[in-house]
C-alpha cells in the first residue's frame, strides 16, 4: 500500500481524456492547456494540526475526513512522506497517509479518511504533513478571447455548474442578478469575457469587511468566516470568502463551471496561518483558470476592460506561493463540519446549536440550553496551518 497514491495518480494521468497524458485534442480536465500555462514551480511542505477540544454531543463512529487536492491544475501532492498522526493524551497513532487516502477523482480530488477509535480523553488531535508542488499561472488573454463556447461541457465538470454547499447558484438573488447583467445573452461574448464581466459585477457591488477568519478569544484559528453566496448577496457585505462564493455561484448560474479553492495563503494577511480562499473557472481549451476576487476588488476592478488582460485573473504570478488544499469548505454537504467551516469534517459538535457555533463569553447557546466551555479550552476546535 505504500505506493498506492503514486499508482492512482499514474492511472489518472493515463486515463482517456485526461490531460495528464494529453494529446492535441485532449480535454484539459486537470493540467492547463493552450493559452493557459503553468509557469514557476515551488515545492512546499505543509503541516495542518486540528485540535478537537470536546467530545461531540452525539457519539460518532464516522471517519475523520480531510478533502485534499491530490492532482490539481496548479498543485500536485507528493505521495512520499505523507504523514498522519492521531493523538489523545499520551496515546499516539502514526499512520502512512497514502494508506488512508481515497482514489482521486477524474478532476484530481481525493479524501484523507482516518478511522477514529473510541476516545475518552480530549483534546483529540490530528496532524497531517505532506509535500506539495505548486505553480504560478499565465494566461494568453488574446488567444483565450478567440475561443468560443463549447456545444457542451465535459461530463466531469458539468456538476460544477450546479449548486453546492455555500454556492447557492440557483438562489433567486443570484439568478436574477446574472439575468439582469447578461440580459439572457451570456453566450454573445467569449467565455473568458463573460466570466470577467460576471466577476467584475460581483466585486463592484459587494462590500468586503475586515473579518476574514473565525478567531477564538485567545487567538485560535477556528475556521473560515463564510456564510455563503445567497446570504452574503442578500446582506450585500461579508468576508473575502463570501465574495468568492458569490463569484462562483454567479458563474455557475451563467452556465460556466467554477469552484472555490481553499488553501494556505501567502502570509500577506495579519496572520501567517490563515486559510486563503480564491477561485477557478473552467474555460474551454484552457482548463481551470485561477482568479482572486479579493485582489481584483482591491485594484479597482470596476474600471477594467474585460477584453484586456487582468492581473489576478488567469495570470497569477504569485500563485505558486499559495498551497491549494481543497475545492470545498467541508466534506460532501457540510453536515460533518464540527463547529465551523475549516475544510475537515467528522461529526457536528452540537447539532442543536447554530452552525457555525457562536461563542458568547464562555458559552454556546443550544435549543436545550447553554453549553459551557472550559477556560483552558475556550473553543470547540482549532486549526493550525504551517509551512515547513
Amino acid at each position: 500500500m505504500t505506493t498506492l497514491l503514486a499508482i492512482l495518480l499514474t492511472v489518472i494521468a493515463q486515463a482517456p481524456g485526461n490531460t495528464s497524458a494529453q494529446g492535441a485534442g485532449a480535454v484539459p480536465l486537470i493540467i492547463p492547456k493552450g493559452p493557459l500555462q503553468r509557469t514557476e514551480m515551488v515545492k512546499h511542505r505543509f503541516k495542518m494540526t486540528v485540535s478537537i477540544n470536546y467530545q461531540p454531543q452525539s457519539a460518532s463512529k464516522a471517519d475523520w475526513v480531510l478533502p485534499l487536492i491530490a492532482n490539481g491544475p496548479w498543485s500536485t501532492l507528493d505521495p512520499k512522506d505523507f504523514k498522519v498522526e492521531l493523538s489523545a493524551g499520551s496515546d499516539l497513532i502514526a499512520l502512512n497517509g497514502q494508506d488512508n487516502f481515497t482514489a482521486p477523482t477524474a478532476l484530481g480530488g481525493g479524501e484523507l479518511r482516518v478511522p477514529v477509535p473510541p476516545v475518552n480523553t480530549f483534546p483529540l488531535q490530528f496532524t497531517v504533513e505532506a509535500n506539495v508542488a505548486t505553480w504560478s499561472s499565465d494566461l494568453d488573454n488574446e488567444a483565450a478571447m478567440q475561443i468560443g463556447w463549447p456545444s457542451r461541457w465535459p461530463a466531469q465538470v458539468t456538476k460544477l455548474t450546479k449548486p453546492s454547499p455555500l454556492i447557492e447558484s440557483s438562489a433567486t438573488i443570484i439568478t436574477d442578478t446574472v439575468e439582469q447583467l447578461t440580459r439572457g445573452q451570456v453566450r454573445s461574448v467569449p467565455p473568458l469575457q463573460a466570466a470577467k464581466l460576471i466577476v467584475q459585477d460581483a466585486c463592484s457591488k459587494f462590500k468586503v469587511g475586515e473579518t476574514r477568519m473565525m478567531i477564538g478569544q485567545q487567538g485560535q484559528l477556528r475556521g473560515i468566516a463564510v456564510v455563503g453566496a445567497e446570504a452574503a448577496a442578500k446582506a450585500g457585505s461579508g468576508s473575502p470568502a463570501d465574495l468568492v462564493c458569490i463569484c462562483v455561484a454567479m458563474l455557475r448560474a451563467a452556465g460556466l463551471p467554477a469552484r472555490p479553492v481553499i488553501g494556505i495563503g501567502t502570509g500577506a494577511a495579519r496572520r501567517l496561518d490563515e486559510f486563503g480562499v480564491w477561485a477557478e473557472v473552467y474555460l474551454p481549451e484552457c482548463g481551470w483558470t485561477p482568479f482572486d476576487p479579493d485582489k481584483l476588488r482591491q485594484q479597482s476592478i470596476r474600471t477594467l476592460d474585460a477584453t484586456q488582460p487582468w492581473e489576478h485573473f488567469g495570470t497569477m504570478r504569485q500563485l505558486q506561493r499559495r498551497i491549494p488544499l481543497s475545492w470545498s469548505f467541508a466534506p460532501e454537504n457540510g453536515s460533518t463540519a464540527f463547529d465551523s467551516w475549516s475544510v475537515w469534517g467528522w461529526t457536528r459538535f452540537l447539532p442543536s446549536a447554530d452552525f457555525p457555533a457562536t461563542i458568547t463569553g464562555t458559552t454556546i447557546q443550544t435549543k436545550s440550553g447553554p453549553f459551557s466551555l472550559l477556560p483552558q479550552r475556550p473553543v470547540p476546535s482549532s486549526i493550525r496551518l504551517e509551512r515547513k
